[in-house]
């Protein structure tokens, strides 16, 4: 009679993790305790202060109205290909 280790928990013995849980550490670079979080220090995150914030936000503006132009430019480049097909 056996003690139970076989195919039973997980389907890797006693304490293993089964299919899917074999090469996480070469996945990932991080041992098991660091992928679950244990010990982990959680940093403290403050709240942005108005003026920086204030600079993210036109700074997202600014790369939006810089994506917004890309794509105007384009549907004219694309018009106009058209347009010499059309005639």
């Amino acid at each position: 009679m056996g003690f139970g280790w076989g195919r039973g928990a997980w389907g890797r013995g006693f304490g293993g993790g089964g299919r899917g849980w074999r090469h996480w550490f070469c996945a990932t670079g991080l041992p098991g305790w660091a992928r679950s979080g244990w010990g982990a220090v959680t940093p403290y995150l403050a709240a942005p202060t108005p003026k920086a914030e204030r600079e993210y936000l036109e700074g997202v503006a600014e790369s939006l109205q810089g994506q917004l132009s890309d794509i105007k430019k384009r549907l004219d480049e694309l018009s106009a290909r058209d347009r010499e097909k059309a005639e």
